[in-house]
C-alpha cells in the first residue's frame, strides 16, 4: 500500500534525525494528534467514496462537543452527556444526508452550507463561552495513548463494514456508478443517509476526545479541518470521484500528515509556515 510506504519513510526519517520524536511525551501527542484527523477521516472517506464529499466536519465537532460540555458542566452524567453529544453528531450528518437525497443539493454546496449553520449555531447557543470545566472521569479519554486506542477500533470497525458487510460493498458502488447500482434495486439515497450519519458520528467522537483531552470545548474548535481531513482521504489513496479506496488508507494518510507536522515542530519551524509544505 503506498500510504503505508510513505508513512513508513516519513517516520523512519524523523526517528532517525530527531531524538525526541521517541519521547512517551511526543509519542503520545501524535496518537492523539492521529486520532482526532484519522477518526474523522475515516467518516470523510466513507462519504467520498460514494462519490459525495462532507465539508462540515469540523463544525459538527465543535457542535458535537459544546453539546456534551454543556450538559456535563450542568450536572448531567457523563455517560449521558457523550451519548448526547454523538447523537447530536449523527443528527448534523443525518441534516447534510437529507439535503443531498430530499432536496437533491450537490454535496459540495449542501455540507458548505452547513459548516456555516452548524458553526454559528454552536457560537450563538454558547455565546462564544468555552465550557472548560469537564469532570475528571470524562478528561480520561484524552490522555495518553487512550484517543489513540479509540482511532484503532474506529478504523477495525470500519474497515470490517467496508469488507465484509453488504452496507460496505454499496457504499463502493455507488461511487463507482450510483444509477447502475439505484436501477439494481438498490436504496442508494438511504445508504447515502447513512454514510453522512457516519461523518457525523465520527466528527462527534473526534471532538468528545478533543475537548477531553484540552478540558475546554467551544465554538471554534477545529476551525478549518475539513480541508485536512480531505486531504488525509486523498493521500491515502482515496478517489475524490468514489468508487475506490479504504478506510486503512485514510487512516494512515491521517498518520502521514500528523507526523509531517511533529517532524516541522521538532525542526523548530514555526508554525504560520506549516501550511507550505
Amino acid at each position: 500500500m503506498p500510504a503505508a510506504a510513505m508513512l513508513t519513510l516519513v517516520v523512519a526519517w524523523i526517528a532517525a534525525t530527531r531524538a525526541s520524536f521517541h519521547t512517551y511525551t511526543n509519542l503520545a501527542q501524535v496518537g492523539q494528534d492521529g486520532a482526532l484527523i484519522g477518526i474523522m477521516a475515516c467518516g470523510e472517506a466513507m462519504v467520498i467514496l460514494t462519490g459525495g464529499i462532507d465539508l462540515s466536519v469540523g463544525a459538527t465537532l465543535a457542535l458535537s462537543a459544546c453539546a456534551a460540555g454543556s450538559l456535563m458542566m450542568a450536572g448531567w452524567p457523563v455517560v449521558g452527556a457523550v451519548g448526547v453529544g454523538l447523537a447530536a453528531g449523527a443528527l448534523c450528518g443525518w441534516v447534510n444526508g437529507a439535503l443531498i437525497t430530499y432536496r437533491r443539493l450537490p454535496p459540495i454546496l449542501s455540507t458548505l452550507a452547513t459548516l456555516l449553520i452548524f458553526r454559528a449555531i454552536t457560537n450563538i447557543e454558547t455565546h462564544a463561552e468555552p465550557f472548560n470545566q469537564l469532570p475528571r472521569t470524562f478528561r480520561v479519554l484524552g490522555g495518553g495513548f487512550h484517543p489513540f486506542v479509540v482511532f484503532l477500533a474506529v478504523v477495525a470497525v470500519f474497515a470490517a463494514v467496508l469488507a465484509r458487510m453488504r452496507f460496505g460493498r454499496r457504499v463502493v458502488a455507488i461511487g463507482g456508478s450510483d444509477e447502475a447500482v439505484r436501477l439494481s434495486g438498490v436504496p442508494v439515497d438511504a445508504v447515502l443517509r447513512r454514510v453522512y450519519m457516519l461523518s457525523g458520528l465520527c466528527a462527534a467522537i473526534s471532538g468528545l476526545i478533543m475537548s477531553a483531552a484540552a478540558n475546554n470545548a467551544q465554538w471554534n474548535l477545529a476551525d478549518g479541518w475539513e480541508l485536512e481531513v480531505i486531504a488525509a482521504v486523498v493521500i491515502g489513496g482515496v478517489r475524490l470521484t468514489g468508487g475506490q479506496g479504504s478506510v486503512i488508507g485514510a487512516a494512515l494518510g491521517a498518520l502521514i500528515i500528523v507526523v509531517l507536522r511533529n517532524a516541522l515542530f521538532l525542526s523548530g519551524v514555526p508554525t504560520e509556515r506549516y501550511g507550505l509544505v
